[in-house]
């Protein structure tokens, strides 16, 4: 049978948030937010493992602080990783910990809390198919590319995904587009797959699979967990 894990990348000091802490530290509803982050996945109930790559500084604050919030069984399941000097060094240092029976990884955003059930498992039944998968939501805006205060093109929209996580991927493959660009060449995972000239399968995403980025991020939040409860 192949084995699933999860990689959620929380080493991020997120300073557009203003604060002098982690932003995934920040309370939301009275818990962090990354503590819903991996609850969702732990939830879930599929994954052989679950590994929360973090800023090494703050791998000790995460075990008294958040780590004691779940049950024992739970945290026999988390595994804990330093991170890197970026988001793409932070993700391989994940990877690269998982157990060799791992087939296949999701890879999540820390700062995204409001994940559920149905797009994890939507994500992972797409990988086992198409090998690499990302997620995104149409967008609603119409988007103009714009050069010197000037308007270029206008895209067609219905064209146009705003990409989320989790994006997934058999973990040789992701080994491999990491492997492969040892620089900060691509936005995200998915895209390191594109380099390597494969194709990456989109999933229909969640409008509320917010990535708390900034302040104003919270309220929204707060009142989408609000309604869940």
């Amino acid at each position: 049978m192949n084995k699933v894990g999860v990689v959620i990348a929380a080493a991020g000091q997120g300073k557009r948030m203003g604060h002098n802490i982690n932003k995934q530290f920040l309370p939301l509803l009275g818990k962090p937010i990354l503590y819903y982050t991996i609850k969702a996945f732990a939830d879930w109930g599929k994954a052989a493992e679950i590994v929360i790559v973090l800023n090494n500084k703050e791998i000790d604050y995460f075990k008294k602080k958040i780590k004691a919030l779940f049950s024992y069984s739970a945290q026999k399941n988390l595994s804990l990783v330093s991170g890197g000097k970026s988001r793409k060094e932070s993700v391989y240092n994940g990877i690269s910990s998982l157990n060799d029976n791992i087939s296949y990884v999701l890879i999540h955003d820390g700062a995204r809390p409001l994940i559920k059930k149905f797009l994890i498992e939507s994500t992972y039944q797409a990988v086992k198919k198409h090998k690499a998968v990302s997620c995104g939501v149409k967008v609603k805006d119409t988007i103009t590319l714009v050069e010197d205060s000037i308007s270029q093109q206008t895209l067609n929209r219905d064209k146009l995904r705003a990409i989320q996580t989790p994006q997934a991927f058999e973990l040789d493959l992701i080994k491999k587009a990491h492997h492969s660009y040892d620089k900060d060449k691509a936005l995200d995972d998915a895209s390191l797959v594109e380099l390597l000239g494969e194709k990456v399968y989109i999933v229909d995403g969640d409008y509320n699979n917010l990535k708390i980025t900034t302040a104003e991020d919270l309220k929204p939040a707060e009142v989408i967990l609000k309604e869940r409860r």
